[in-house]
Parts: structure tokens; C-alpha cells; sequence
């Protein structure tokens, strides 16, 4: 009211029930958001709609419509989190986009005749294979873990004797799944599946939990330092971070802001201590990019894995290694500086030779990226602070919407960085072609990654599900069903799995002094089934991977067999 915020009193002679009604009674929320969700709905439709008019190809209507509609729910989601609704709208998006996705569907479907949709489905499902066939086993791993439903009901005394075959539990719909789930390199997908599992434990537990556990332990531990001391430990640990090739950078901004804040705030203020922390980040930076380009890609380029790693002869490389060897600082690359990846982009120029001191100049501009991840650390901590008083209120109850555009503005320039960076790199093979052509392949990397072609045919080969001894079936299958279990206990059971921890709590105080505390039974019988699955499988790749060796061992020698057969037929015809 007028600019304050009013809460209800409770008097001792309430109920403790009747402090829950304001959380409880959704009658009138229903009844508001029926005819909303409806509205919203239909105007989906209608965007979805406008798109099938004849303008132009289906798979470039549907590219474009993804876009647009990425580009408002994104929009969508920051006006709801700066009007303080942010809490779990990400979730409530999604399932609108799915909910409305498929109310689209039964649409179409039904306003189609049997023939069309029938064209229309092989017409899709042929462009899908032509354009993404080589990937279909990543999404039938995804498709596994995630839990397939068949539909195996009995036969009704409506349904057509025909429809079914036999005395059997199954109708032909779900015997045909089932049939084409056989037909799946099950050994494959199988492993797929593994790996999505991997991923969503590791976002879910190692991510979001223990990440946390540490920086509360990282700011606790940091706490009666001087910031100098501070400084010097986050250095260290950001650049081992930054020498580690799948690790961008972003994060190690993040936990900057996040970590420096309660460390420098009496001595330098918020704003003070925040503009230190986005000094030492891009100095970090900066100092990383050195050691990337002159100690692992000059001191390590005569390094056929470190060549390989980098991926010296995809593409992409060669497209950025000719835009890296243009004389001066143009837009491209300065943009492929700080839009690609950051280690094998620094690796690369050291790999090439190119001089340092333009490289740092052409990096600098990723201070734009620098100051908004920055600010998102520092205000993430900043509004999980809780005042002294007993009142519970947040010293700073704005920086969470602070931080939400602050992560917001990071992600448009990172995504700004990206897109420049792929457009160059579009336009220098579609226009350069020619000096692509001419440029050479390293032959060295060139034949390992022959014989890493060779090796990953070979166990495509002796993975084929019906050629696996039984032993080797049991392990892996017993590595899915680990990995399986483990997740769904994680996402069933996320509140009797782990303790409630903040980025503001200590190990001290909030768990017992022990940090392992933070995991409750469940959770523990969910990390040693996650470790169980990862075993299982480190397993069965070993004896696949020796089975594969002996299988190339083979194949070699019956190659030279045959090469020694053909020069001895030419030295015989030679000799007549």
C-alpha cells in the first residue's frame, strides 16, 4: 500500500491451518487463469498458423517460427522475473511450449485427411533422416532414459479380430514399437543413455548442489582474508579452470563476483569491491589466454594430440585459422577471439604462431560479456543475504531481479559473441571456398584421426547387440538400469535425497560441521548407483575396446596378407 509492502497479523488465537489459506486456495486463481490459458492458446494457434501459409519451404517456415517463438518466451520470461514472478516460470514456459505444441498437433491431424497425414509424416520423418540420421541414436538415448511407455493393453471387444495375432498381451501397435525397438544398435543407445543420465546428475547433484556447498565453503574459508590473499587464491583457481578445455569461462566470472563481494565489502564498498572483482576477471582472462597461446599451442604444437584436440583439421578450425591469419584487428576476428571457444581459439593462434600482444588487444572486448556474468555473481549473493534483525527480509530484497537481468544481458552478449563469431566463420567458407581448398591438412593429426575412425568402426562392429556374449549384455544392461534409478530417485525424491543449503549457509552451522551432511540416505543410494552405472560401463567399454583392437589386429594382418599376395602376382607377371 502506497509503496509498502503489507503482510496479514495472526493473533495467538488463530488456527495454524488459517495461516495457510493465502497459500492454499486456488479457486479464484483458477478461475481467472481458465479463460487466460484459453486466450493463450488460441493466439498460439494462430502464430502457429500463420506459419503454414505457402511462403516458403517447410523446414524453413518451421526454423523461423522456432526462432520467433524462442525469442518471446525468452522475452516472456524476463518481463515475469523483473515483475518479481520468476519462481519456477522456466518449468511453467516449457510446459505451456510442449501443452501448446501438441493441442497444435491434434489440430492439424485433424483437419488433415488419412493420406496427408500419412504423406506428411514419411515426408518429415525422410527429411529427419537425410539431415539428422547419424545423431537419431543420441536422441533414442535420450528417449531411454527418460522412459518409454508402450501401449500394451488387451484386446476390447470392439477391437477388430485382425489388429491382433494370436493369444497376446500385446496390440499390433505395441508389438510394432517393440519391433522397431529391436531393431535399435541397442549397445548404442544403451550407452546414450548412460551419458544423458551422466549429464542430468551431474547438473541436478554435482551442479547444483555441490557447486553451491563449495562456494559457501570458498566464501567461508575466504572470509577473514585480505583481498589480496583472496585474489591470489581465485587467480590460481581460475586458471587451472581455464586450462581445462570444456570449461568456459562464464563460470569462472560468476564465481568471481560471487566469492569477492563478502570478502571486500568493508574494505572497498559494493561497488568498489564488484568493479575489483570484473578488474581481476578480465586480467584472469587476459593471463589465461597467455598461457593458452604461448605454453600449451607454442611450446606443445609439434603435439599430435594437442593438434587433434584442438580439431586442427575440422572446418570450423581451418574457416578460423584463415580469419586468425588476416593481417590487423578486423570484425571477424576479433569476433572468432572472443565468440569461440576459449581453448582451442588461444591454442590455435599459439599453434599458428601468431603474435601475442594483438591476440590480448582482440580479446579485450569480451569485458562486455565480463561486467553483466560479474554482476549476476555478485547480485546472486547479494540477494540471498538475510538482515541481522530476526526479521527474515533481505538486506537487498532488488538484487534478485538484478541478477536475473544481469544474467539475462550476459547471455544476449554471449549469444551476440556466438552468433558473430559463426557468422564469420559462414561467410569465410562460403566465400573464401578456394583458399580453404587450397589450405593443407596436417597429415600427422590426419592419421590419427584415420585411426580413430578405424577403432570406432571396429566397435561399432563388435557392439552389435546380437554378436555380445551374454556377460558383457548383463553388465551394460545393469549400468542403465543404475544409471535410471539413480535419476528418478534425484528427481522424485529431491527434498528426502538432499539438505536444504544456501549459497549464505556454512558447513558449521547448517550441517553439523560436516559438509557430506548435506546428502541425506536417499541421496547417497542414488550417488553409489550413479557411481555403480559409470563402473559398469567403464567396464564393459574396456572389454569392448579390446575386442575392437583385436578385431583392427586382425583386419591389418588380412590386409597385408592380400597386399603380399597382389606383389607377388606382379612380380610373377613381370617376370614372363
Amino acid at each position: 500500500v502506497n509503496g509498502t509492502n503489507v503482510y496479514p497479523e495472526w493473533t495467538d488465537s488463530c488456527k495454524p491451518r488459517c495461516t495457510q489459506v493465502w497459500d492454499t486456495c486456488f479457486n479464484q486463481f483458477i478461475l481467472w487463469v481458465g479463460p487466460f490459458l484459453v486466450s493463450l492458446g488460441l493466439l498460439f494457434l494462430c502464430f502457429f498458423a500463420t506459419f503454414l501459409r505457402n511462403g516458403g519451404t517447410v523446414e524453413q517456415e518451421a526454423v523461423k517460427f522456432a526462432k520467433i517463438w524462442a525469442f518471446l518466451l525468452f522475452t516472456m520470461w524476463i518481463s515475469a522475473s523483473l515483475a518479481g514472478a520468476g519462481a519456477g516460470l522456466s518449468t511453467t514456459l516449457a510446459a505451456l511450449t510442449l501443452s501448446s505444441f501438441v493441442a497444435s498437433a491434434v489440430f492439424l491431424v485433424a483437419t488433415m485427411k488419412a493420406v496427408e497425414r500419412e504423406e506428411q509424416v514419411m515426408h518429415f520423418w525422410q527429411k529427419l533422416l537425410d539431415n539428422y540420421g547419424t545423431y537419431l541414436d543420441i536422441a533414442k538415448g535420450l528417449l531411454l532414459i527418460r522412459g518409454m511407455k508402450f501401449q500394451c493393453s488387451r484386446k476390447t471387444d470392439d477391437e477388430d479380430e485382425s489388429s491382433i495375432v494370436g493369444a497376446t498381451l500385446f496390440t499390433a501397435e505395441a508389438r510394432s514399437m517393440m519391433k522397431e525397438f529391436k531393431s535399435w544398435n541397442l549397445a548404442t543407445v544403451y550407452t546414450y543413455a548412460i551419458y544423458w543420465g551422466a549429464g542430468f546428475i551431474a547438473f541436478t547433484v554435482l551442479a547444483a548442489k555441490f557447486t553451491i556447498l563449495f562456494l559457501s565453503w570458498l566464501i567461508e574459508a575466504t572470509l577473514e582474508m585480505d583481498i589480496p590473499s583472496v585474489t591470489g587464491v581465485l587467480l590460481l583457481v581460475g586458471v587451472v579452470m581455464f586450462l581445462l578445455p570444456p570449461v568456459p569461462g562464464a563460470p569462472i566470472y560468476l564465481t568471481l563476483g560471487i566469492v569477492i563481494v563478502p570478502v571486500g565489502r568493508e574494505s572497498f564498498g559494493l561497488p568498489g569491491c564488484i568493479a575489483y572483482a570484473m578488474g581481476v576477471s578480465l586480467a584472469l582472462k587476459l593471463f589465461a589466454t597467455f598461457l593458452q597461446q604461448k605454453v600449451i599451442g607454442g611450446l606443445l604444437q609439434n603435439s599430435v594430440g594437442i593438434r587433434q584436440v584442438v580439431g586442427i583439421n575440422t572446418g570450423l578450425i581451418r574457416s578460423m585459422k584463415l580469419c586468425l591469419s588476416e593481417k590487423g584487428l578486423g570484425i571477424a576476428k576479433v569476433s572468432i577471439l572472443c565468440g569461440g571457444p576459449d581453448w582451442p581459439t588461444s591454442v590455435l593462434c599459439g599453434i599458428m604462431g601468431l603474435p601475442l600482444f594483438p591476440i590480448l588487444v582482440g580479446t579485450l572486448p569480451v569485458a562486455l560479456l565480463v561486467i553483466p556474468t560479474v554482476l549476476a555473481g555478485s547480485f546472486t549473493y547479494m540477494g540471498s543475504i538475510v538482515l541481522d534483525d530476526g526479521s527474515g527480509d533481505n538486506e537487498f530484497p532488488w538484487a534478485v531481479t538484478a541478477a536475473t537481468m544481469a544474467t539475462a544481458a550476459a547471455a544476449m552478449v554471449m549469444f551476440g559473441f556466438m552468433l558473430s563469431a559463426a557468422y564469420y566463420v559462414e561467410k569465410t567458407v562460403s566465400s573464401r571456398g578456394d583458399e580453404l581448398a587450397a589450405m593443407p591438412f596436417d597429415e600427422e593429426v590426419k592419421k590419427a584421426n584415420d585411426a580413430d575412425i578405424a577403432m570406432n568402426e571396429a566397435y561399432q562392429e563388435v557392439t552389435q547387440w546380437k554378436d555380445i556374449p551374454s556377460f558383457a549384455q548383463i553388465i551394460l544392461i545393469l549400468s542403465l538400469a543404475s544409471m535410471i534409478t539413480s535419476c528418478y530417485m534425484v528427481q522424485l525424491f529431491q527434498d528426502d535425497a538432499f539438505q536444504e543449503y544456501q549459497l549464505t549457509y556454512t558447513i558449521d552451522k547448517h550441517l553439523d560441521g560436516d559438509w557430506k551432511n548435506i546428502v541425506k540416505p536417499i541421496g547417497w543410494v542414488a550417488i553409489l548407483l550413479f557411481i555403480a552405472s559409470i563402473a559398469f560401463l567403464m567396464i564393459f567399454k574396456f572389454w569392448a575396446n579390446g575386442k575392437a583392437r583385436k578385431l583392427l589386429v586382425k583386419k591389418e594382418k588380412s590386409d597385408s596378407v592380400k597386399i603380399d599376395a597382389v606383389l607377388e602376382h606382379d612380380r610373377e607377371q613381370g617376370t614372363r
